[in-house]
């Protein structure tokens, strides 16, 4: 027989679980669109380690660091109010999770960009993060 206080007291004892320290690299990813979407900074870069190294195919550096991070989303962000991104399609491999995605609600940019991204996740933190794009 279930108690009508245990019914009760089910849903705050399931809203209170602890969320997993770390998520798998599909579900990092997944987390790290939600809150790009949110536009939560803080949120968003924690989900990156402190010396991740991201880069464009073909062959050009971009940030280095979640310091450079934080200064180039904080500044797309502000200027982006409408920026949300979405994953079309996923692949992953092991600590690989490589995605199609789409950008919209860039400012003075009518078409939305259309990008491959891949992403190395270790313990729950992108580490790599590779973009293609036309």
């Amino acid at each position: 027989m279930i108690r009508p206080l245990s019914c009760l007291l089910m849903p705050a004892l399931l809203v209170a679980a602890p969320t997993p320290k770390n998520l798998s690299p599909a579900g990092t990813v997944e987390r790290q669109i939600e809150l790009f979407n949110a536009h939560d900074l803080e949120g968003f870069l924690a989900l990156f380690a402190e010396d991740v190294e991201i880069s464009e195919i073909p062959g050009t550096s971009a940030p280095t660091g979640k310091a450079r991070l934080r200064e180039l989303y904080a500044e797309r962000f502000k200027a982006n109010p409408d920026l949300h991104a979405s994953a079309k399609a996923q692949m992953v491999s092991g600590s690989f999770v490589i995605q199609k995605e789409v950008i919209k609600g860039r400012a003075g940019k009518g078409e939305p960009l259309e990008a491959l991204v891949i992403y190395q996740v270790k313990a729950g933190k992108i580490v790599k993060m590779w973009g293609l794009r036309e």
